[in-house]
């Protein structure tokens, strides 16, 4: 399926970032020394771009898809993917309420950066695992060649709505990371 091909190119996407806050975040437990412009927009990126657009994808365009023809313990993992996503915005929030005082030095607040940074990492690593062994594996047993190309034409709408695809956004963060290494 082409939508399942999209959406496993924006996981490697996503953990190129997600690689990237954990080379921080090892900066960070290493040298006590904190990017905090790099951290924020990290952290938007996951805010906006993974649990908005690329989440968006997921419940919007595949999931609803899935829960059609789900039947029993198959329409509880697709609903079960809801709750990782909803654990995920919770890492994110705590993330966003501690950043600021852990980019001027709060022990507390750098603290919390490293330790729910870390929970996301896991959290966002495992979730996409099993999205590729299983989500994946039910959305080919159940969709047809017309849910793909249908939900194809929504991704494309949520693109464009969004204003670029997810792989591009976090290519252009990765340049502007890299970019930022080089002057260091």
């Amino acid at each position: 399926m082409k939508t399942l091909i999209v959406l496993a190119r924006e996981h490697e996407a996503i953990e190129r970032i997600v690689t990237r806050l954990e080379h921080e975040l090892d900066t960070l437990g290493r040298t006590g020394e904190l990017d905090g412009e790099a951290l924020q927009r990290m952290l938007e990126f996951f805010e906006q771009t993974v649990d908005g657009h690329h989440q968006e994808s997921e419940e919007r365009v595949l999931l609803p898809r899935l829960l059609l023809r789900a039947e029993g313990d198959e329409a509880a993992l697709v609903r079960s993917l809801l709750r990782d996503h909803g654990e995920q915005r919770t890492f994110l929030g705590i993330l966003r309420d501690n950043l600021e005082g852990a980019a001027y030095g709060e022990p507390g607040c750098r603290a919390a950066v490293a330790r729910f940074g870390r929970l996301y990492i896991t959290h966002h690593r495992e979730h996409s695992q099993w999205e590729h062994s299983t989500l994946f594996a039910l959305a080919k047993k159940l969709l047809d060649e017309a849910d793909d190309l249908s939900a194809l034409r929504e991704l494309a709408r949520l693109d464009r709505d969004w204003g670029s695809s997810v792989v591009q956004v976090a290519r252009d963060l990765e340049a502007w990371l890299d970019q930022r290494l080089v002057a260091a």
